[in-house]
């Protein structure tokens, strides 16, 4: 091996690893700290226990193994060996193991010491996966408890490691430079009016023209893969130099993989098309040009529909830095980007311990020995709404008690070595196994498991696709039954037992039929369909394994389900209904509905009427029915209008001037939250909406307030006020603004000042009316209008009503009721 950038920093990686717990080693791609690092650590000695290094991609795994075991003449399963699930090469002599996300949580669940192993590398942290994320938690958590002799060397491609570095104040950071090449840069813009892949093709075509080396194409999943190297096997069908159109992505088969990236045969050129997994990971020969569609998939999982949504959206800037980097690896080269300059890319992915579904990471944590995330030294805590999420579905499956607690149910489940779910329809399985249910229940359950684990294209009818398994599926079965410690005896039961048993697993995607063909309403809230040609199309109740979201947490397309028989659900999995006693008023038609309701989840499975209803249940059902329709289901008079509005005014002003503490909220909001207390007792006589009318509403409102606090109430917001004249006059309240005295002007004559209320904190607005009770003036400040506005008002009164005082002075003047003729009289 030609010497590699990482060789100069090889005694700084040393002297670190012997000085600290952890040392975090930045290192671009191309450098050779996946490789030649690792091979530095065997061949000369570094520990003498084992290592372990933990690779985010399968594709990535082996082949580091195989080249590694290469640089030493051996076999992989040797002193270099593999894990991953479903597949091993180790041996007792394997000296560094390189495994797969998964593998070492699993490790570490299984043997808290970590006995034997000297070192754990992560390599590649800047991917940031689920697994990769838990089983740093779990190392760090393990060395400061356990092991301190535990090293732990974390390796990543950026450049900026300032987040983990906070994270680990007791970390050793270690530089590597590249070996990179300039990198040519070119930006096309996408043309929105034609299809996205139409503009890769053409982009594709373009490099390969202006260009002569070896290209490497990313776009954003296998679907695009395909789409394109079909795309592109045609255009250069009839070519004089034909070049090797390579997919690259982890399902394919070694060989092809190998054919990928090692150089072409005979010269020929080559375009290798795939996704981020060829961001940093693999070594791929040749390669000078990228082509950069700017896309790639996310899972994104929605907490309240419990989907998880394959989401396409532009990569990130450290993504785009790390894509173009691949082009100057053995030479100056060239990256084409399908976005313009102009477009600002975010600087980093949302992160999946973010975005993702987190059952499977609070039974791993609830499994290590604590209650809670925040236990754990995650470098990025979970998303709390999905752990929340998440322990609802392990409560529903009873992996988890009422204390938050681990069962042995939970223990179970993660003995099976695969997603909660399946893990419940395992072992749900084999207790129907157990009770003989019926003969090759678990032979069903373990298929039906194997065939949703697959990466095989979804069926529509899941029940259909395990009619024929494939190879694949076939030995994931054997393997699952060994994990059960049976063997199968049997062949799967009849296909009818399948919607049983995947309910077990899905019991938030149980799905009732709507009206619409072809429309469903599924236990968790959400609604979802089937394509218009699926032949489930016509079932009552199905059980969905595969959904995507359309757009929206509401709109969603069924990919792959299974018919369900209600009366399997009721006898087998009783735990999953719900009942509830529905009893209220419909206040529209004045009707009591009452009715026994069944529920799974959010899902009305059916409904029966009750019978024989107690005057209590009425009342209840009565408020329930005012609650459903708000307060204007009540009559509100114009007394009762005002009494809540005087409420509410007082409260406010209380509040503000800090002068009675115990005086109650009247907002309207508030009287609905606490109907129950104050219009509860007084619905106790009535058993009919119509009764509503006769109801003391008054009373009601004003027993909310103390005998002493009433009586401050009536005192410092009275309903009138008397004036001079003798008139007992009616103070109208308001939401915001001062209350209204209306009055006729002359009972005011020689008032110099305005009235208050509230002792004297407020003042009361004034409606100045005519002797026919229309409003002249609106005033706070009665001295200010006498002494001014009232002139004119004067002026034009005397004309219009000449019976009636309109003295110089008014500030002087008697106040009265009368005209002047009788004012005279008396």
């Amino acid at each position: 091996m030609s010497s590699l950038p990482i060789d100069s920093v090889l005694s700084e990686i040393k002297s670190s690893l012997s000085a600290a717990p952890q040392v975090i080693l930045q290192a671009p791609p191309g450098a050779g700290k996946s490789t030649f690092l690792p091979f530095m650590m065997l061949k000369n000695k570094w520990f003498t226990g084992k290592i372990i290094m933990l690779e985010p991609r399968r594709l990535a795994t082996k082949n580091i193994a195989y080249y590694i075991a290469s640089l030493f003449s051996e076999k992989v399963g040797e002193r270099v060996g593999y894990r991953m699930r479903g597949e091993s090469h180790v041996s007792k002599n394997t000296q560094l193991e390189i495994v797969t996300e998964g593998v070492l949580s699993k490790m570490i669940q299984q043997d808290a010491e970590l006995s034997g192993v000297d070192l754990l590398i992560f390599d590649e942290f800047h991917e940031r996966n689920l697994q990769g994320d838990l089983a740093l938690a779990l190392a760090l958590d393990l060395q400061a408890g356990l092991r301190d002799d535990l090293k732990i060397l974390i390796m990543s491609a950026t450049l900026d490691n300032s987040h983990l570095q906070k994270k680990l104040p007791n970390a050793l950071c270690v530089s590597s430079q590249g070996r990179g090449y300039p990198i040519t840069m070119y930006h096309y813009g996408f043309n929105t009016s034609a299809n996205l892949m139409v503009s890769l093709i053409g982009l594709i075509k373009r490099a390969y023209k202006e260009q002569k080396g070896d290209i490497l194409v990313f776009v954003a999943g296998i679907k695009e893969i395909k789409q394109c190297t079909t795309q592109l096997n045609v255009f250069f069908e009839n070519a004089v130099e034909i070049p090797l159109i390579a997919p690259l992505y982890g399902a394919l088969s070694l060989q092809v993989q190998q054919q990928a990236m090692q150089i072409a045969k005979n010269g020929q050129r080559k375009i290798v098309i795939a996704t981020n997994i060829a961001e940093t990971s693999l070594t791929i020969a040749g390669i000078t040009v990228v082509v950069d569609s700017g896309q790639e998939r996310s899972a994104i999982y929605q907490a309240k529909s419990g989907v998880t949504k394959l989401q396409t959206q532009m990569i990130s800037q450290a993504s785009a830095t790390q894509r173009a980097g691949r082009a100057g690896r053995v030479q100056a080269g060239y990256c084409y980007r399908l976005w313009s300059a102009e477009v600002l890319l975010p600087a980093q992915k949302t992160l999946p311990i973010q975005r993702s579904d987190l059952t499977s990471l609070l039974l791993e944590i609830l499994y290590w020995g604590v209650s809670d995330a925040e236990q754990l030294p995650f470098i990025d805590q979970p998303n709390r709404s999905n752990l929340a999420q998440a322990r609802t579905l392990l409560t529903t499956f009873g992996a988890l008690d009422a204390s938050n607690q681990l069962t042995a149910y939970g223990r179970a489940m993660i003995d099976m070595g695969t997603e909660p779910r399946y893990a419940h329809l395992l072992l749900q399985a084999k207790r129907l196994h157990e009770a003989h249910y019926c003969e090759g229940i678990l032979e069903l359950g373990c298929l039906l498991v194997a065939q949703l684990e697959s990466n095989e294209p979804s069926v529509d009818d899941i029940s259909e696709a395990i009619l024929q398994p494939s190879y694949l599926v076939k030995q994931r079965q054997k393997a699952l039954f060994k994990r059960l410690k049976l063997r199968a005896t049997h062949t799967p039961a009849s296909l009818h037992a399948c919607g049983l048993l995947l309910a077990f697993a899905f019991p938030d995607r149980i799905a009732l039929a709507r009206d619409n063909a072809g429309c469903y309403l599924l236990s968790n809230g959400i609604g979802a369909q089937l394509s218009a040609h699926s032949s489930l199309i016509n079932q009552k109740m199905l059980v969905v394994a595969d959904l995507g979201l359309l757009g929206s947490a509401r709109n969603s397309r069924i990919f792959s389900a299974c018919s369900i028989n209600l009366c399997d659900l009721e006898n087998n999995i009783s735990a999953y209904f719900s009942q509830k006693n529905e009893i209220y008023w419909q206040l529209s038609n004045k009707r009591l509905i009452a009715e026994k309701c069944t529920y799974i989840g959010k899902l009305l499975i059916h409904k029966k009427a009750l019978r024989d209803l107690s005057a209590q249940q009425k009342s209840d059902a009565l408020l329930c029915g005012i609650k459903k329709a708000g307060l204007s289901a009540l009559t509100w008079s114009a007394q009762n209008e005002q009494l809540l509005c005087r409420l509410q005014y007082a409260h406010a002003q209380y509040a503000k001037y800090g002068s009675h503490n115990a005086f109650v909220d009247f907002s309207k909001e508030t009287l609905l939250n606490t109907l129950d207390e104050w219009l509860g007792p007084y619905l106790s006589a009535l058993s009919k909406p119509d009764q509503l009318a006769r109801l003391d509403l008054q009373g009601a409102l004003l027993a909310r307030l103390n005998w002493a606090t009433l009586a401050q109430f009536k005192t410092d917001f009275p309903t009138h006020m008397r004036v001079v004249t003798g008139s007992n006059i009616s103070i109208e309240y308001r939401e915001t603004q001062n209350p209204l005295l209306s009055v006729r002007m002359q009972e005011l004559f020689g008032q110099k000042d305005s009235p208050c209320i509230f002792s004297g904190r407020i003042t009361l607005q004034l409606a100045l009316l005519s002797p026919a009770r229309r409003a002249l003036q609106l005033t706070q400040d009665l001295a200010s209008f006498w002494a001014g506005a009232y002139v004119d008002v004067k002026k034009e009164m005397r004309g219009r009503y000449p019976k009636h005082y309109w003295p110089d002075d008014p500030q002087l003047a008697i106040p009265t009721k009368r005209t002047k003729k009788n004012m005279n009289g008396k």
